[in-house]
């Protein structure tokens, strides 16, 4: 039996220092005495977590090079702004039919463009809690000058209620390209449309923070609860999600959800509901994404049991990535690799100040480097321990179990000898 104890604590051992990290080879594209590289999705999926806390940079030699991430001070999300809304004049009606008092549409004003802190991204609107529940659809136009329009989109708001009457709606309008200062938004039908008490304008990050990079995946069959599984490829930080379609017309009311393993449960992260409008030979209507600022490895949509569901072979799911920038000086020995997926107690990164001594001034001189394809190593980089240190303690470990076997057995034979005397 001990023998069999002192094999199993030498393979666990011999396997905890043969882990297979991912390396990717870094390029320096533009020298300088601090460089800066992005990391790619490639290297989320590798990732043990989304703290970069399994990352190491390491020179031709193997050794590491210390770096930071680049602070987001740049990456600021400009407040979200309330704008007024302004009622279109009713469509006019015929004298014989009933006098139609709900307003075609309305009216907005962003305000001068070169005044604008951010460029606009969406439009959330608000409308009473006691609205009773409706599907509208809407046409969005911009203007300079409240004269010539053009369009700009078009989409559905909606805003239904679950079975057990939580509301659920879709209140978001997407700005694509750059809207001019005023925006039109029509309706499709105004007699069964919201009337909205508020408008918020969301704007996009600005600064000098790399691009969020964006991926898709076709849904899968559904599981056994109905769901569609999206493995991400492992533990990433999410900005946003987007469903689209290949055929059709559907309104999919989804809880979004993830886990924090294969055997965990599921955990509702947000309610929407996304949709697809087929308009012939113009391109279809598809929800805005998402706004989803969350750490995940794993997403499930789950829609509602017993609803029509499109195709999932017609169904691609869409997020975005917060890209992770780093930053380190160039020394050490060129070339450099990027490793992932093994943990260390000195991997990931190091406080800004402990790399860049002076960030206000290097900042606007930093060099580039690019990242190229991971291939799995066959061994960790950490130098393994020697047989001696292992057989050390694996002994050592035996001892304890023995020592702790020995106590037990004296304890429990306590009680007995002093009910004997």
């Amino acid at each position: 039996m001990t023998r069999r104890r002192l094999e199993l604590l030498l393979v666990l051992a011999a396997a905890s220092a043969q882990a297979a990290p991912y390396r990717a080879p870094v390029q320096v594209t533009q020298p300088a005495p601090f460089l800066t590289l992005d990391a790619s999705a490639e290297a989320w999926q590798h990732s043990l977590g989304s703290d970069l806390g399994d990352w190491q940079l390491l020179d031709a030699q193997g050794r590491r090079v210390p770096f930071a991430r680049v602070p987001e001070d740049g990456f600021v999300v400009p407040p979200e702004r309330e704008l007024k809304l302004f009622a279109l004049p009713p469509a006019p009606t015929p004298a014989s039919a009933p006098r139609n008092r709900a307003p075609t549409g309305w009216l907005l004003d962003l305000g001068e463009p070169d005044r604008w802190p951010a460029e606009p991204q969406q439009l959330r609107l608000r409308w009473p809690a006691d609205a009773p529940g409706f599907q509208a659809g809407y046409r969005l136009e911009t203007s300079a000058d409240l004269q010539t329009w053009r369009p700009l989109s078009t989409g559905q708001l909606l805003g239904l209620r679950t079975a057990n009457g939580a509301p659920l709606g879709q209140p978001l309008v997407a700005l694509p390209g750059r809207p001019q200062r005023y925006l039109r938004l029509v309706w499709d039908d105004a007699a069964h449309a919201v009337q909205p008490d508020g408008a918020t304008l969301l704007a996009r990050p600005v600064g000098q923070a790399s691009q969020p990079l964006a991926r898709t995946a076709a849904l899968p069959a559904p599981d056994a609860d109905g769901g569609w599984v999206v493995p991400l490829g492992g533990p990433q930080p999410l900005l946003g999600l987007t469903l689209s379609g290949s055929q059709g017309t559907w309104v999919l009311p989804l809880q979004v959800q993830t886990r924090t393993g294969p055997q965990a449960p599921w955990h509702t992260i947000a309610r929407n509901v996304f949709y697809r409008v087929d308009r012939g030979g113009a391109p279809a209507d598809l929800a805005p994404a998402l706004p989803l600022p969350v750490s995940a490895s794993e997403l499930r949509l789950l829609p509602p049991r017993g609803a029509a569901l499109p195709p999932s072979d017609s169904l691609r799911l869409g997020w975005t990535v917060r890209t992770a920038r780093l930053v380190w000086a160039a020394q050490g020995e060129p070339p450099f690799s990027l490793q992932v997926g093994a943990a260390a107690p000195d991997a990931g990164p190091r406080p800004l100040a402990d790399v860049v001594p002076d960030w206000p001034r290097e900042q606007t001189r930093l060099g580039h480097a690019s990242l190229g394809a991971f291939t799995a190593q066959a061994q960790s980089s950490q130098p393994a321990l020697p047989p001696r240190r292992l057989l050390l303690w694996a002994v050592l470990g035996l001892g304890v179990t023995a020592l702790a076997a020995v106590t037990w057995r004296l304890w429990r034979q306590g009680p007995a000898q002093n009910g004997s005397t």
